[in-house]
């Protein structure tokens, strides 16, 4: 627990600062995180026997992110479609070279999996704090995840008795996504009520959105770390990684970041 109070105390400072200053930091965060989350991914499935094409997950993911920065949607056909066909040959190389790879096709599609994945839940991150009040969408989004989701681990560890889906994550309990969901739900009605006057105005954000953007992104984005969990049942670890002490690896922090940028971006987009 002391270890896992520290690494927030030292990281989390460090990411409020590149969100406040927006721009190509912030990109580069973004970029940086979903570059580790993917080096964790293929070293799990390593474990399954797969060998994936890293740079490919590289660059599908650094294609998603730079068409946000930049292309406005223009470079996600051609490059998507170019970089589909290298991963093909890559695994056409591979199967060349090394005849007994018992699954080529899979590794083709779980590559490809794999930077859409990460590319896409970067790119929104991105698109959310690029909106013209990005910067408090942001600064409400992300804290009902970083409430919630600590509230869900307080609450589950103390009080949680019946199992959400054992099979897919044990450690998940009722209780504890209760505790997530009212957390979540009231951090977003004070966030709602609080930044408008922060922002003295530079934000479309009022309680009663907070509220239904805290319900949302607390009952739908667990979904992100059940779907890691998935992963990880199936490869049997723990833990994405050990980069963050106490905290597991960088897929374990970012898993439900990576469903809240597109929620917000679209909640938000939609009361525009």
């Amino acid at each position: 627990m002391k270890t896992r109070v520290i690494s927030v105390a030292i990281l989390l400072p460090i990411v409020i600062i590149i969100i406040l200053i927006g721009q190509w930091p912030y990109a580069l965060l973004v970029s940086v995180l979903t570059a580790l989350a993917a080096i964790e991914y293929t070293q799990m499935l390593r474990r399954k026997a797969y060998t994936l094409a890293l740079p490919c997950i590289f660059a599908i993911i650094l294609l998603w992110i730079a068409d946000a920065l930049w292309g406005d949607g223009m470079w996600l056909g051609p490059g998507l479609a170019g970089l589909t066909l290298i991963t093909a040959g890559w695994i056409l190389y591979r199967r060349h070279r090394h005849p007994t790879v018992a699954n080529p096709t899979a590794e083709w599609a779980l590559t490809l999996a794999g930077g859409m994945y990460l590319g896409i839940g970067g790119a929104y991150l991105w698109h959310m704090r690029a909106l013209s009040d990005g910067l408090w969408w942001t600064f409400t989004a992300l804290p009902i995840v970083w409430v919630s989701e600590s509230m869900a681990y307080f609450v589950g560890r103390k009080w949680g008795r019946h199992k959400m889906s054992p099979t897919i994550s044990p450690g998940k309990s009722w209780e504890g996504y209760a505790g997530e969901v009212i957390s979540g739900t009231l951090t977003g009605l004070l966030l709602g009520w609080l930044w408008p006057s922060v922002a003295a105005g530079a934000i479309s954000l009022t309680p009663v959105k907070g509220l239904v953007l805290g319900a949302i992104i607390s009952t739908l984005t667990t979904g992100g770390d059940f779907f890691v969990s998935v992963i990880k049942r199936e490869v049997g670890v723990k833990d994405t990684g050990t980069l963050i002490p106490g905290h597991g690896g960088v897929f374990d922090r970012i898993d439900s970041p990576l469903w809240v940028g597109f929620v917000t971006w679209a909640i938000a987009t939609l009361w525009a």
